[in-house]
């Protein structure tokens, strides 16, 4: 069994898909070339082939890695089907892909018509969510698209071993993809305007230059591993306002650490969410909903409440823990190697 493997950048070392893989020892995985020559003629035969491409997102890393898995015989997994399964759809061996946007965003990368063509060319459709799963049971044999879940460390993510010090109270907002940064802003306004500078609001992002952001909000990017955990362990709340979703590495990491979420109610999130007290969900673009939720789990910070919360998230995580996933993952396999 093999596994194209590229790392998200702005992934931390031990968030994204690919670390299931680490779960999956008996899987060898292929990786981008990182030899001079052999990158050379990745990028060279990218500028040609590339082109022959409709997914709006294939850089040369994902290229050469569709190439290896198109050439390699037996089972296969394309960890990220949306921006790496094209020229590897012709490939003899039996193939499992795993897809990551949510319906809407599928929809808008390829038509519906090269959708039907390119769908039935993996064996073995993995997703993310119940969403993801209607629309590709739409284009193939439905016993043919598993959910398996999104996983998550759960021993880098965890809680604090004591509760965070007396501090004025944090709402943490983490990532950038399908983001509602209008919601974001209106609830940072609202917020501030209540508790001025007796709470602090913190935003974790990339791309952080492209907009302007709340002047009360501290905009962090680019910081390590630990100072993220970090920040999730001392949060009172993550405000995680969205247009969009499938699953959410923010989300996951989180609960993980025990954080309680004020989250909008869209795609998969409620999927992960669970119905426990450690997430709310709210309408789509309803400002008004996210900042009183936000403020009633403020009102909570340091009562038994908040630690029922906060217990409920983690173990609401664990659910979700690489090593039950990846054993989710070895049942699609072994379907592969049954054919």
């Amino acid at each position: 069994m093999i596994a194209s493997v590229v790392r998200v950048p702005w992934h931390t070392a031990h968030g994204g898909y690919d670390r299931l893989l680490d779960h999956l020892p008996e899987v060898r995985r292929i990786s981008p070339p990182t030899r001079t020559l052999t990158r050379r003629a990745a990028t060279g035969a990218h500028r040609v082939l590339g082109q022959r491409c409709p997914l709006p997102f294939y850089p040369v890393d994902h290229f050469a890695t569709d190439l290896q898995v198109l050439a390699a015989r037996g089972p296969a997994h394309v960890l990220y089907g949306d921006e790496q399964f094209w020229f590897s759809r012709h490939r003899a061996g039996p193939t499992a892909v795993t897809f990551h946007q949510p319906p809407t965003h599928l929809k808008q990368l390829l038509p519906p018509t090269v959708w039907m063509e390119l769908a039935p060319r993996a064996e073995q459709i993995v997703v993310l969510d119940p969403h993801q799963q209607t629309f590709f049971a739409n284009t193939v044999a439905p016993e043919r698209v598993h959910l398996v879940p999104h996983g998550i460390d759960t021993t880098v993510f965890t809680p604090a071993a004591a509760l965070p010090a007396s501090r004025r109270p944090l709402v943490l907002t983490v990532g950038w993809w399908l983001r509602d940064w209008d919601i974001l802003d209106a609830v940072h306004e609202r917020l501030h305007r209540t508790y001025g500078t007796d709470i602090e609001m913190v935003v974790v992002t990339r791309q952080a230059d492209r907009r302007s952001w709340h002047p009360a909000a501290r905009v962090r990017e680019g910081i390590t591993e630990q100072t993220l955990i970090e920040l999730y362990q001392r949060a009172s709340v993550m405000l995680l306002p969205l247009t969009d979703a499938s699953a959410n590495n923010a989300l996951l990491e989180a609960l993980a650490c025990g954080t309680p979420v004020v989250a909008t109610d869209v795609g998969g999130i409620r999927h992960y969410a669970g119905v426990g007290p450690s997430v709310v969900l709210t309408p789509p673009g309803d400002a008004a909903a996210q900042a009183e939720a936000v403020e009633r789990i403020l009102t909570e910070t340091g009562t038994a409440d908040h630690v029922v919360r906060r217990t409920d998230a983690r173990e609401r995580a664990e659910t979700f823990a690489w090593p039950q996933v990846a054993d989710q993952m070895r049942a699609v396999y072994r379907l592969l190697e049954e054919r």
